[in-house]
């Protein structure tokens, strides 16, 4: 099977819709989608209904359960509460029951997805580095475990001495003797300075890994966010990538 895996689209529309076309283009069998479907964008609505429709799986992420009043939201930024706020008056019902029907974790034919850490998915912790990496990698069922969360790719593997290296590549074979911890980064709001759109391409029979980017309309979002009255700092960000 050949999937496409999607994370953090943050109701950017326009990020999401090149993304699909790209995995239309591609033909994959099946689309993932690792979670953080709202919340800082303008269009969390139509996000939820192109990903309901188009993503066979599909997780929760920390943005989606804040908006569920599921996790306090004491710790985060100014613009995230803000974003949460206005993003409950936007939802339908059935958006709203579709996000609360999502699971943390979960294990598909030869790996897993989760959106934070399979070790604990439900406290959100990150994993940035190779000794956030250590501790998850006994929960992954699999020879792979894709996250998101912190919105910057990156691909962690453990060999047979338990040893955690990061690996460089954007395109890999993956070793079935080996373990791997990967971020495929995020849709919406990319923070590893690539303001492009962030997907990934797996391919289950032969163990083959595509991070992919793709280019957006990124000044129709722009606007929007400025149009419907979220922090500017949410519009200004995307530019970057950061």
């Amino acid at each position: 099977m050949r999937y496409g895996v999607i994370s953090d689209i943050h109701a950017n529309l326009e990020a999401l819709e090149a993304v699909f076309d790209e995995l239309q283009k591609a033909k994959v069998d099946e689309i993932i989608c690792l979670g953080d479907i709202v919340g800082y964008g303008p269009d969390p609505e139509k996000c939820v209904e192109l990903v309901r429709k188009h993503c066979k799986f599909s997780l929760a992420g920390n943005h989606d359960h804040a908006l569920l009043g599921l996790i306090d939201t004491r710790f985060f930024n100014q613009y995230a509460k803000k974003s949460v706020e206005w993003t409950k008056v936007q939802l339908s019902k059935t958006s709203t029951e579709y996000l609360h029907s999502l699971p943390l974790i979960e294990k598909i034919e030869n790996f897993t997805i989760v959106h934070a850490s399979p070790a604990r998915p439900e406290t959100w912790n990150y994993i940035l580095s190779i000794d956030d990496a250590a501790d998850n990698f006994t929960y992954i069922q699999g020879v792979c475990c894709f996250v998101g969360h912190s919105h910057v790719p990156i691909i962690l593997e453990r060999n047979n001495d338990n040893k955690v290296v990061i690996k460089r590549e954007n395109n890999l074979e993956l070793d079935q003797d080996k373990q791997y911890i990967i971020n495929i980064g995020s849709v919406g709001q990319p923070r590893d300075l690539d303001p492009r759109a962030a997907y990934a391409i797996f391919n289950s029979e032969v163990y083959r890994f595509d991070l992919q980017r793709v280019r957006y309309d990124m000044s129709k979002t722009q606007k929007k966010i400025i149009e419907r009255g979220l922090p500017a700092y949410l519009a200004e960000r995307l530019s970057s990538g950061q």
